[in-house]
């Protein structure tokens, strides 16, 4: 069944009332129109014609600053003859607002020929502000006030007035003070397809692709309908643009998704599917493990996620999943206990480079206006030609780990862009540029739930070392759903999570000693690479610097980094410093002196 897209009505219906409007949005693309075979899609211009022709008009006029004035090509050309009796003269080049003004005027006050003028490329008008441009809106607005001319009593059922339609590209192009609060203007808003037109336009579309593959007629509508879905948020030009590119690589249609995924990233590669990243991910839990130490369960519920992205079966409950990012992790937990560094490991197993991983530490955008740094400050504000940092990022680079550390100190705007990536899989900058993160790791960490309102208990903390994994994994899962739901008023991006969410515990002791030895092995490694010189610990050296290093365990593995740095690199420093040239290095004790270490050697 035939389903007109709305506009059509939003103009047709108003045309009586209305002199001027406001057109924006999808202006560039086709639209759907009756056919005797299902509907033919044909462009804006046309569309626009089979509306205002329906509704008793006689041509159609066009306007833009390079070709001027027009006939649309489906009227008849013996307007133009008429026209030029009006003094409305086809080829003129309105060049000046004056001239603009004038034109417009000589077809809403025309009382003898039904006409509607298109100005394109309004948007231009407001960029280049001038007291000429100032003049012809003002201009334009009595136009549009003053009362209706009369028609001629010759029995043809004419339209009450010729409009006047802008082509802007955002509907704040115009001046606000014309724009707004005018009841004789009103603005319309050309939304993208919706998905009957897109399915519509891709049964037509996937006639021109080889079926190889397709067993049946349920098959093909299938395969079809999968790539409508997939289009969402796309024009129908934009989907005909992917079957071209399909049949210049030799796609058939079972691979229309190789051809979607190369016309928005620019690439048909795809390393998700390569040999070498599945080998990867076979291996993935010893790279972990060497990695992050401590956290067994977090390991597994990460790796299973990894696996899970790796096949592409992120999202497969839910109808859009072929534009969702490849996978989501949700890391929560106690400071210091590996969040990001497993957000690294997991950038180092997929791309074999943790600098694969674009971090963006949401402490930084905690303002409400930070917004425009990761989409692009508004039009007409400093720096809004150059974009926004996360389009452009995953533009430049859409096969990566997106890492949003803290999330919970963004301000809730920026929360938003987060729904659209996770949903759609793609965000717009405030130029119009789309990034897709279809391809893309998203992490988030966050230390939500760790620190309660009562500080009465525990100190104040909501988990304690004491905690089981279990107990542990659902205060901390039902303290992130709260502080969405209820702090934040963004219950919908919880949702989005789904079951991705990560819970790390704390530090204990047995644990704390293996983080020990592997910071204090790769310390010991890079002395001898930096300087050549082998050091040796005594057992009761070592178990002293453990105690010293490990004694306090509440800030982490990253307190047991620091308090290794300070407890024997500083004064491993000291003493290399002192004796250069050795070439071997035995510690037999570590004590503390006033307030530094002293390491007793041979």
């Amino acid at each position: 069944e035939y389903i007109p897209p709305t506009w059509f009505e939003e103009l047709g219906s108003s045309l009586s009332i209305r002199a001027q409007y406001v057109l924006s949005g999808n202006l560039r693309d086709l639209f759907p129109l009756p056919g005797e075979n299902g509907p033919n899609f044909v462009s804006f211009e046309c569309a626009l014609w089979h509306v205002l022709g329906a509704r008793g008009f006689g041509a159609l006029l066009l306007h833009d600053p390079v070709d001027g004035l027009r006939l649309h090509y489906e009227c008849d050309p013996r307007y133009e003859e008429a026209l030029n009796d009006c003094g409305i003269e086809i080829g003129t080049v309105a060049s000046t607002p004056e001239a603009l003004a004038a034109l417009a005027r000589a077809v809403a006050t025309e009382d003898r020929l039904p006409i509607a003028l298109v100005l394109d490329y309004a948007s231009m008008l407001s960029r280049t502000p001038s007291a000429a441009t100032e003049k012809l809106f003002v201009a334009m607005d009595k136009l549009s006030r003053a009362p209706r001319p009369e028609r001629p009593d010759n029995g043809v059922d004419y339209p009450p007035r010729n409009p006047i339609l802008w082509l802007v590209e955002r509907p704040g192009d115009l001046p606000e003070w014309f724009a707004a609060g005018n009841p004789a203007l009103r603005d319309i808003a050309i939304a993208l397809p919706d998905l009957g037109d897109r399915f519509a336009f891709a049964q037509q579309l996937v006639l021109r692709l080889d079926g190889e593959g397709i067993h049946d007629e349920a098959e093909l509508h299938k395969r079809t309908e999968q790539f409508a879905v997939r289009c969402e948020g796309m024009s129908l030009i934009e989907m005909r643009d992917i079957v071209d590119l399909s049949v210049a690589e030799g796609f058939p249609l079972t691979r229309i998704a190789d051809a979607l995924r190369s016309y928005r990233i620019g690439t048909t590669r795809n390393p998700w599917t390569s040999t070498v990243m599945r080998s990867r991910i076979k291996n993935a839990m010893d790279l972990l493990d060497k990695r992050v130490k401590g956290q067994p369960r977090a390991l597994e519920r990460t790796y299973d996620i990894l696996v899970r992205s790796v096949m592409g079966l992120s999202g497969a409950q839910t109808s859009a999943r072929g534009n969702r990012p490849r996978g989501v992790l949700f890391f929560v937990g106690p400071t210091g206990v590996g969040k990001t560094e497993l957000a690294k490991a997991v950038t180092e197993v997929l791309f074999g480079d943790e600098t694969a991983m674009q971090r963006f530490d949401m402490s930084e955008f905690m303002g409400q206006d930070s917004i425009g740094r990761l989409i692009g400050p508004p039009p007409g504000a400093p720096g809004h030609e150059n974009g926004g940092e996360l389009v452009n990022t995953v533009r430049a680079r859409p096969f990566s780990v997106f890492l949003f550390d803290e999330i919970e100190k963004g301000h809730p705007r920026i929360l938003d862009a987060f729904l659209q990536i996770l949903d759609d899989g793609r965000l717009s900058d405030t130029r119009g540029e789309t990034g897709y993160f279809s391809e893309a790791l998203i992490i988030f960490t966050s230390n939500v739930g760790i620190i309660g309102g009562d500080r009465s208990n525990n100190m104040g903390q909501s988990i304690v070392p004491a905690d089981t994994h279990e107990v542990l994994e659902q205060k901390l899962t039902q303290a992130v759903g709260n502080h969405f739901r209820y702090e934040l008023k963004r219950p919908e991006l919880m949702n989005r999570m789904g079951q991705n969410i990560v819970a790390f515990e704390f530090i204990h002791p047995t644990s704390g000693e293996v983080i020990f030895n592997a910071v204090l092995g790769r310390v010991i490694a890079a002395v001898r690479e930096e300087h050549g010189v082998a050091i040796t610990l005594t057992d009761g050296a070592k178990a002293q610097l453990l105690e010293l290093c490990t004694g306090e365990l509440g800030d982490g593995g990253r307190g047991i980094g620091n308090r290794i740095e300070s407890n024997f690199i500083n004064p491993l420093s000291r003493l290399l410093f002192q004796r250069e040239g050795t070439g071997e290095l035995t510690i037999h004790g570590v004590r503390e002196q006033g307030r530094e270490t002293v390491l007793e050697c041979e």
